[in-house]
């Protein structure tokens, strides 16, 4: 018992200082927080406050601030599994991918928790911005064009629809992030090979973009 004290008190005292999130304490998955039962604020100062943010300070973002931003990107709304985002046909195609400093994870929307992907801080990975590397957490948004809705569609068509629906996620992503104090913006200039090796991703799917998260710099 002794020998686990300083560790459990590391812990602690990390999470006080806000360098370390107890959430991601363990390499497992992770039952998120319950959503919010409010935003924190109104759409319109929302929008007024909606703004990319490219400078972060180095304090982990609050399992509550993280649960609520995914599931304003992708949670379920309504019976039936439906989600907070439209999309072709009510068809699911877009997957919320999350890493932080301890690891790759996938947001699993209908039971609001992360499921383990692969371990290691590869933050530094997804893109070749500086900043990108210094948010709490990334956010990466990939399509799956096997579930994109009609077989004899193209490709490119394919990418098209599932770049539209993705477009409705990041500003989401973005409003919650506004009525919670949490910058993020949203980034085209990825680095896919990394990003298909962290998360194992087959040829259907395809990274499209990401979006850090972390607090605003004072």
């Amino acid at each position: 018992m002794r020998n686990k004290i300083p560790a459990v008190l590391g812990v602690l005292m990390a999470a006080v200082l806000g360098l370390a999130n107890p959430l991601f304490a363990e390499k497992k998955d992770i039952l998120l927080p319950g959503r919010p039962a409010s935003a924190g604020m109104d759409l319109v100062t929302a929008l007024e406050q909606r703004k990319s943010t490219r400078e972060y300070s180095p304090a982990k973002i609050s399992p509550e601030d993280l649960s609520a931003i995914l599931w304003a990107a992708n949670g379920v709304n309504r019976p039936g599994g439906k989600r907070t985002v439209p999309s072709a046909y009510g068809n699911q195609y877009i997957e919320v991918y999350v890493v932080a400093d301890t690891g790759c994870y996938l947001y699993d929307s209908p039971d609001h928790r992360l499921k383990w992907v692969s371990d290691g801080d590869l933050r530094g990975k997804m893109a070749w911005q500086n900043y990108v590397s210094k948010a709490s957490h990334i956010l990466v948004l990939v399509a799956d064009l096997d579930r994109v809705p009609g077989p004899l569609r193209n490709r490119e068509e394919k990418l098209y629809w599932a770049n539209s629906t993705a477009g409705t996620m990041a500003q989401n992503v973005y409003l919650m992030a506004a009525s919670r104090g949490v910058g993020t913006c949203i980034v085209a200039g990825l680095n896919e090979e990394n990003i298909r090796q962290a998360f194992k991703l087959p040829g259907n799917l395809v990274p499209l973009y990401i979006m850090p998260l972390g607090y605003q710099r004072k």
